[in-house]
């Protein structure tokens, strides 16, 4: 991560060409962290503003997310009823396996294992994955607790009401959220396929993101077969927690290309040319 450290030392003038004999001047900032409190408020700032920069992609997945929600609560009934009628304790049993991922404990667990694993790799990656994943679990219950209060329904065991703008409802299931939230930021960390993976690691990796959705999903269907929540409300726990994690993922990607960019190198005719810039 010596690069990091490098990128950290700019400041923000341009010191024009290095000749023989001279000497950078002194760094005027602080390295920039990637797990620090500054990243933490830019990457809850970036979450918060992010609904009012969507692309046209952007867009489109509201569009999807909204119409699958709403196509979803007219189901409701029907799923509820498929969902109880082919109840079983064996299949009670195998969906509180994968629940697990939405337990409280478990983000927390994963990211005191990965910021451990720092000591061992000596990477700051292993650091900013800890942070990001109590961030996304912060944020999600955030979104969630947000979701129950716009959207109040009451639970499947107990009535079929829907409210608006009313505390104490589950309009939005924050074990789905839960689960979800862990996802991105072990994909986008760990699970991206690069050029340089073999065979066997590129298979492994896409197995992997694929349990964890996978874990993510059966977490959400769980809910919906204990009766404790409609079917639209475990997606859109499940929606919460993908987006938060996505999100803040980006904008550790934004900072990172940020970093990159304060550093340029000239060529000119009087040799090499160091800029710094912000």
């Amino acid at each position: 991560m010596s690069a990091f450290l490098l990128l950290a030392l700019l400041s923000c003038i341009d010191v024009g060409p290095l000749r023989a004999g001279e000497s950078p001047p002194p760094p005027a900032t602080p390295p920039q962290r990637l797990y620090g409190f500054h990243q933490i408020g830019l990457d809850a700032q970036y979450l918060a503003t992010r609904p009012w920069h969507l692309d046209r992609r952007g867009k489109i997945k509201v569009a999807v997310t909204a119409g699958t929600a709403g196509t979803l609560f007219l189901l409701r009934n029907r799923i509820r009823d498929y969902a109880q009628e082919h109840r079983s304790e064996a299949r009670d049993r195998f969906l509180q396996k994968p629940r697990t991922m939405g337990k409280g404990a478990f983000a927390p667990s994963l990211s005191l294992l990965t910021y451990g694993a720092s000591f061992l790799t000596h990477d700051d990656r292993e650091k900013e994955t800890s942070v990001l994943l109590l961030e996304s679990m912060a944020f999600t219950g955030i979104g969630v607790g947000l979701g129950q209060f716009v959207l109040s329904s009451q639970r499947p065991e107990i009535g079929k009401e829907v409210h608006f703008f009313r505390w104490g409802g589950h309009g939005v299931s924050g074990d789905a959220g839960l689960a979800a939230s862990v996802v991105p930021i072990l994909r986008r960390q760990y699970l991206l396929a690069k050029p340089q993976d073999g065979r066997v690691l590129r298979v492994w990796k896409r197995t992997a993101t694929g349990l964890l959705y996978a874990g993510a999903g059966l977490t959400a269907y769980q809910r919906i077969n204990n009766d404790k929540h409609w079917a639209p409300d475990a997606f859109l726990g499940l929606v919460t927690g993908f987006t938060v994690g996505e999100t803040l993922c980006d904008s550790h990607d934004k900072a990172r290309a940020q970093l990159r960019d304060r550093l340029s190198l000239d060529f000119g005719p009087h040799g090499a040319a160091l800029k710094f810039v912000f």
